[in-house]
This record gives structure tokens, C-alpha cells and sequence, in this order.
């Protein structure tokens, strides 16, 4: 675009279940695109890659045309679902092909860049939340991620929650009260997320009725008629059940501060809010503030571009509020003229 050395951007990438978002921010915590791809739950992680590298050109191009000048990804992190180690990733059950793959060398070859950080999705969120959000000055701050899965993350006198295995908050794999359950993880379930996460939900609603139905409508159905003994009804009841006893017990083990609800479910949250609140406040000694954070929806992208500044060695930058709009249709934005700049 001009001669001058190309301004430096960290870039982060959030791989979720069935939603793919990408922001490039600049390095004092400016974000200046972010765009996203949606596909069907359960794409083969090759079909994923490919929306990596077209949500990243894309953002990239945008912040360059932004800015009017050259751009460089100079840090990227990626989050995705599952247990993160040296050897690659395990525990993604709705990411079929990732526990195979190294995603992190992988993306940075394909990407062109040196390298890439990458962490879980909910741990990362909840670092994020920490640092921009709902949990900031929290001693012991939980962050509980309603989506396509489900699973949570806890922030500690300012550092995460890992476990021994850094499989620490995995709460898909708790065992639900409403059913009694003979398969876990050695039998390839995850029982809590197969009751009550967003696709359990709308695959339970399909397999009981013939009908696709949302999380927010199954949630919505229970609250316009809580005793009407529909399915959807019995199963946003379910859902709201299970909801209050696994919040109740994470919040009397871990004695939080701050409790932090996101993800696409929250799209719901007015319906289970007010019973969450009274439950906590019944149960637990030291009932913690519960709320929905504004950003629930863009908490795991926020994680992605927290690690990414973090590997930058460098003090991580306030955000700057609020975030840009997001470029939902990849075929429409990447018509776009497109900006040349130095490198990726």
C-alpha cells in the first residue's frame, strides 16, 4: 500500500463447535475488524482450516484498508474446544478431526506466520473476562460458557484454573441429575454436555419432535408455559435444572467472587436468570454476583487475541470499547477491493 514498515496487529482466531470468529486488533488494544463463519456442528476440521485462512485474510485486509497502510499479523492466538498439550489436542467431541491434527503448527504454516499461541476456548474467555470483563478484580472469578458445548473456566488470584491435566472445569463430563447415565467419557460420552448444551438441546428437540429447534425457542417454550408437559417445555425445564445444580455445587466448591455467564445460549438468559439467582442465593454460603457478560458472544475471540498479546511479552493493553460490527457473510465481505500488505 506504501512504502512505510507495516503497522503490526495481533490477530486473534476462536475455532467453536459450529462458529469460526477472527478479530485483528492493533497492539494498544484497538480492534479493527472482526469476521466470522458459521457451519453445521460436527465439520471436519479440514473444512474449518479453510475458514481460518478466509476469515484471516479477510480482517487483515480490512484493518489495512482501515488504517491505509501495510499491516503484518506480528501475534496470533487460537483457542478451540478440548485439553490443550505438546502432542495436540483431546477432548472435542464436537470438532471431529482436531484430535488428530496440530493445529497450532498446522494454522502457522498455513497462515504464514512464526508462530501461534493457542489455549482452550473457555479458559481463555475466562481470562479475558478477567482482564476486560465481568470477573475483572475477582480474587476467585468463574466463567461459565453456554454454547454449542458447554464447559467453564475459573481465574485464581489472577491466573487460571488448568488441573493437573489442564483438563480442570471440563463440566461437560459431570453426570446430570435429571437421568441416570451408565456411559462417560471412556464410552465416548460427555453426559452433562449431551443433556444440556446448545446442540444437545436442538438435537434432543429434532429426535422428539421431527423439528430443528434453538436452544432460545426450547428455553422459551418453558418459560411461556412451565407445566404445559411439551417436549420443548420438559426440555428447557431440564436444561434450567441442570443449570442451577451444576452452578450451586461449582460455586460451593470454588467459593467465587464473580460468576460470568456466556456464550450463544445466554440469547436466552432472561428465562434462566432470576431462578440462577435465587438458587445461588439458597444453596451456596457465599453466594457470588451472577451475571451475563455483554460480550458472552465474543468472550472465546477476546481469549484467542488475550493469548496472542501475551505472547508478545509485553503488558496486555486495555480494550477499546465498543467492538466493531462483524462481517457475517464471507462471500460478500471478501468481494472487497483488496489491499495489498507486507507478509501475514
Amino acid at each position: 500500500m506504501n512504502g512505510s514498515t507495516p503497522a503490526q496487529l495481533a490477530v486473534g482466531i476462536d475455532v467453536g463447535g459450529t462458529k469460526l470468529k477472527v478479530c485483528a486488533a492493533t497492539l494498544d488494544g484497538r480492534i479493527l475488524a472482526i469476521s466470522e463463519a458459521r457451519g453445521p456442528a460436527g465439520r471436519h476440521t479440514t473444512r474449518v482450516l479453510k475458514d481460518v485462512q478466509a476469515c484471516f485474510t479477510n480482517v487483515l485486509d480490512r484493518a489495512a484498508a482501515l488504517l491505509g497502510r501495510d499491516v503484518i499479523a506480528g501475534a496470533v492466538g487460537l483457542v478451540t474446544p478440548g485439553v490443550i498439550g505438546e502432542n495436540g489436542i483431546a477432548l472435542t467431541p464436537n470438532n471431529p478431526g482436531m484430535e488428530t491434527s496440530l493445529p497450532a503448527e498446522t494454522i502457522a504454516a498455513m497462515l504464514g506466520v512464526g508462530s501461534v499461541a493457542w489455549a482452550n476456548d473457555v479458559k481463555a474467555a475466562a481470562m479475558a473476562d478477567h482482564q476486560w470483563g465481568e470477573l475483572q478484580g475477582a480474587r476467585c472469578g468463574l466463567y461459565i460458557n453456554l454454547g454449542t458445548g458447554l464447559s467453564a473456566g475459573a481465574v485464581i488470584d489472577g491466573k487460571p484454573l488448568m488441573g493437573a491435566n489442564g483438563a480442570a472445569l471440563e463440566i461437560g463430563y459431570l453426570l446430570p441429575v435429571s437421568a441416570s447415565h451408565t456411559r462417560g467419557h471412556r464410552s465416548g460420552s460427555a453426559p452433562l454436555e449431551d443433556a444440556v448444551s446448545g446442540r444437545a438441546l436442538g438435537d434432543r428437540a429434532l429426535a422428539s419432535t421431527g423439528e430443528s429447534a434453538t436452544a432460545s425457542e426450547i428455553l422459551g417454550a418453558w418459560a411461556k408455559n412451565p407445566g404445559s408437559g411439551t417436549v420443548l417445555s420438559e426440555l428447557g425445564a431440564e436444561f434450567v435444572d441442570e443449570l442451577i445444580h451444576m452452578a450451586s455445587n461449582l460455586a460451593i466448591t470454588l467459593d467465587p467472587d464473580i460468576i460470568s455467564i456466556g456464550g450463544g445460549v445466554t440469547a436466552a438468559a432472561e428465562v434462566f436468570m432470576p431462578r440462577l439467582r435465587d438458587a445461588l442465593d439458597e444453596f451456596v454460603p457465599y453466594p457470588p454476583v451472577v451475571a451475563v457478560s455483554p460480550m458472552a458472544g465474543d468472550l472465546s475471540m477476546l481469549g484467542a487475541l488475550f493469548i496472542a498479546y501475551q505472547s508478545l511479552e509485553a503488558p496486555v493493553p486495555s480494550l477499546c470499547l465498543p467492538l466493531p460490527a462483524t462481517a457475517h457473510n464471507l462471500d460478500e465481505t471478501l468481494r472487497m477491493p483488496e489491499p495489498s500488505r507486507a507478509g501475514a
